[in-house]
């Protein structure tokens, strides 16, 4: 298992689809069967690489300048652990609810398996919804530590 290029293959995903918006490039990156472990997303999100493609195509129209900043990345076998930051403006409805206006930036934190040929074939991760919602002002905020 080659631990560096598994985590330069996670970062390029980042940046095209996260930072770039070019969702497809998913396509290179990502078994097609890959299923998602977040807590947070609804099936229609975590099932293969389709459902990631569903979701990053929402948040992308709600959020037209999303973006993903690294702030740590490590690899131990096939597994790949990130803790990034999640930015964005509130300009498309998102999960249900109309633009706000609104700004966010939370954390957002990924696991990820490889094949042995450096595609992501599954995933675990969570992000901090609940401070995003409050920051949109659709929910209280998360307590803050």
């Amino acid at each position: 298992m080659d631990a560096r290029r598994n985590k330069q293959n996670l970062q390029r995903l980042y940046d095209a689809v996260m930072n770039d918006h070019r969702v497809d490039a998913a396509d290179e990156l990502i078994t097609p069967d890959r299923p998602d472990h977040d807590p947070n997303l609804p099936p229609e999100f975590t099932e293969g690489r389709a459902g990631f493609k569903r979701l990053f195509e929402m948040f992308i129209e709600a959020f037209p300048d999303l973006t993903f900043q690294n702030e740590h990345m490590v690899a131990e076998g096939d597994l790949v652990a990130a803790h990034n930051l999640m930015r964005g403006t509130h300009r498309g409805a998102f999960m249900g609810i109309p633009p706000t206006g609104r700004s966010f930036s939370v954390y957002a934190s990924d696991v990820c398996r490889f094949t042995d040929d450096g595609l992501i074939s599954e995933h675990w991760g969570v992000f901090d919804m609940g401070s995003l919602l409050g920051q949109l002002g659709v929910s209280p905020p998360s307590a803050q530590r």
